[in-house]
């Protein structure tokens, strides 16, 4: 049998890279069809700004003649220089049950990297790591959330063969209200609701809703928080503006204000919060395509959503210990369970960030899903 790979340098190709993950989630209830049109913007250069400092190569292997597998190799640079760093990373890795094509598109994308001066290779990152990252290790029977990634099992054993080891873990983190809770106050823990309402009486925190009139602004105030209050983890590579411009322009459809909140104190920026409507759950009977009934079953099926997905949360470190984070949790759960939903998703959360990982425990969360970042070095 014959096993080839070909890099993809046509629209037509890029399709067919696009599509071939149709035929590995065939039958698999668990798996949300991204949308066709998005994930050709997301791998075109012009129309997603990470690539504007990044360079990748696609490729589709092929087992006599029929699809067989896919893999991008990524240069990101702005992390490189970011970090001092010569990583180069690999994603969009699908592939059939296959150790000989798996290990074809693994080794194509480390040749790639190498011959770039890279000398550590990771991944998965789709394209980025704030995006669909590592591969599924605990949860497949669950529904991932809104930029969550979904994987078979047997990606593991394929990848570890390859010589990839484990370079750190991620976690999604839910939360359920019981069937019979009819008020608020019997899904959030008392205490919590007491430390959030003392914080706020100490400190003068004020809250206010995203303005959507002045999105571009907003995008650009959240850009620095983020990037302030995650500089100390480790790898942390800060986001562009342009990135997150981008993500809410993506996500504008679905924005809702009470959903996203910022906290100030004595008029100062302090944190933000970012909550959306998960709408995995209608994109999976969209199949990936809008048109011609796409968009109506989206625009059905997005009403009557069950969950929604906390994905951000950030105090700048100069106001922690104050409280802050309490307030902004108790008021995103008032404002989603005043819009219904009786599900929280919070993901994604770093297994290094150890704070996050007791508030979220405490607040009665379980991690649902977990994925393994992987890397391999190439010198």
């Amino acid at each position: 049998m014959s096993l080839t790979i070909q890099p993809i340098t046509t629209r037509r190709d890029l399709r067919r890279f696009v599509t071939f993950p149709w035929r590995i989630y065939r039958g698999d209830p668990w798996w949300v069809p991204p949308l066709i049109g998005g994930q050709m913007d997301k791998l075109t250069p012009g129309r997603n700004p990470f690539w504007r400092d990044a360079e990748r190569m696609l490729w589709l292997a092929e087992r006599d003649e029929e699809p067989a597998g896919t893999i991008a190799a990524i240069v990101d640079r702005h992390h490189n220089r970011a970090l001092s760093q010569t990583v180069g990373t690999f994603g969009f890795f699908e592939c059939v049950n296959d150790q000989e094509v798996a290990s074809l598109l693994l080794n194509t994308a480390a040749d790639w990297l190498r011959d770039r001066s890279m000398t550590v290779m990771r991944g998965p990152y789709s394209p980025a790591s704030n995006d669909e990252v590592g591969l599924l290790i605990e949860g497949f029977d669950t529904r991932p959330s809104l930029v969550e990634a979904h994987t078979p099992a047997y990606y593991v054993p394929m990848v570890e063969a390859a010589g990839f080891v484990k370079q750190w873990d991620t976690m999604a983190w839910l939360a359920q209200a019981a069937p019979q809770a009819r008020d608020l106050s019997e899904v959030l823990s008392p205490r919590l609701i007491r430390i959030a309402d003392r914080a706020r009486e100490r400190t003068g925190a004020r809250l206010r809703p995203v303005e959507m009139a002045r999105l571009d602004e907003e995008a650009a105030l959240v850009t620095r928080l983020y990037n302030a209050a995650l500089s100390h983890l480790p790898d942390f590579t800060p986001m562009t503006e342009a990135e997150f411009q981008a993500l809410a322009a993506s996500f504008k459809p679905i924005l809702d204000p009470a959903m996203m909140l910022f906290v100030e104190i004595e008029g100062r920026p302090a944190g933000f919060t970012l909550s959306l409507p998960d709408v995995n759950e209608a994109l999976q009977k969209v199949n990936g395509r809008l048109f011609p009934f796409g968009a109506l079953k989206l625009w059905w099926y997005a009403r009557r959503l069950h969950r929604a997905s906390f994905k951000i949360l950030v105090v700048l470190p100069e106001f922690w210990g104050r409280g802050l984070e309490s307030v902004l949790i108790v008021e995103t759960a008032r404002a989603v369970w005043a819009k219904g939903y009786r599900e929280m998703d919070l993901s994604l959360t770093g297994e290094e960030n150890e704070n996050i990982q007791r508030l979220l425990a405490g607040l009665g969360m379980r991690v649902y899903r977990r994925y393994r970042v992987y890397q391999r070095e190439i010198r």
